[in-house]
């Protein structure tokens, strides 16, 4: 018996989702239960062009897309040539099958048939971010790839853009995220925070803080304050000389 939506865990993933078909009708659905998952739909595109414009207009953290558009074009051959590609959802009716099996030896992509259910998409989404959750196990509530920050909160998998971060800010066991728009909290030290964001525009200010130089304003040296857009951060001496060096590059 199919279980119903309400047996579904919600709000599980706040991450950004492409969601790529020309079937109208399958594409909103697909696009209510990405929803209900806590995946924010993006938009959804319809032919290559439009998948372009989606990858150069948003930070897109997961793929869900037909096999085919047009009924004869293969996505799967279009997102191969692809750089830092998202993880990747391919679906499909079962006549094409054929087709995905074999290409699957070099395109390991997690695969659905139509039509599929809320329980089986939250197991291809898990699937798709194995590689992410994974590391997350080993590595804490804090992972990063590329650009975008993968943290663990409150039970939900978020992303962030690390342009986006102003600074992270230890409280006992945890630490803020400090973004321009809201605050998160994850399970992590300072230090483990700064080795997993690893980008050279930030830097330890303060036994508990990190700073995005990117993001300072300015160093007030007589009161071992930086000054960010909404925030007065404290300066410690250990780390005063290395900021001072790295502000005046």
């Amino acid at each position: 018996m199919t279980k119903s939506r309400s047996f579904v865990k919600k709000k599980k993933y706040a991450l950004n989702c492409l969601i790529v078909e020309d079937d109208y009708a399958f594409a909103i659905d697909t696009k209510i239960r990405a929803e209900e998952l806590g995946l924010e739909v993006m938009t959804i595109a319809s032919s290559f062009d439009e998948i372009d414009e989606a990858l150069n207009k948003y930070s897109i953290d997961i793929i869900l897309s037909d096999v085919k558009l047009n009924d004869s074009e293969y996505v799967y051959d279009y997102f191969k040539g692809i750089e830092n590609l998202p993880p990747l959802i391919l679906f499909s009716g079962l006549d094409s099958m054929e087709a995905y099996e074999k290409s699957k030896s070099s395109n390991p992509y997690v695969f659905l048939v139509k039509p599929f259910d809320d329980i089986t998409l939250r197991s291809a989404v898990e699937g798709a971010l194995k590689n992410v959750t994974d590391v997350m196990q080993k590595s804490g509530d804090i992972h990063t790839n590329n650009n975008i920050l993968y943290v663990r909160s409150s039970g939900k998998l978020i992303s962030l853009d690390t342009d986006k971060i102003s600074f992270v800010k230890a409280e006992g066991n945890y630490c803020l995220i400090h973004t321009q728009s809201k605050k998160i909290v994850i399970r992590s030290s300072i230090s483990n925070a700064l080795k997993m964001i690893n980008k050279p525009n930030f830097i330890q200010i303060h036994r508990g803080y990190i700073a995005n130089i990117n993001r300072a304003k300015e160093l007030v040296i007589s009161e071992n304050v930086l000054l960010m857009k909404d925030e007065r951060l404290p300066v410690g001496r250990k780390y005063k000389k290395e900021l001072v060096q790295l502000l005046k590059r």
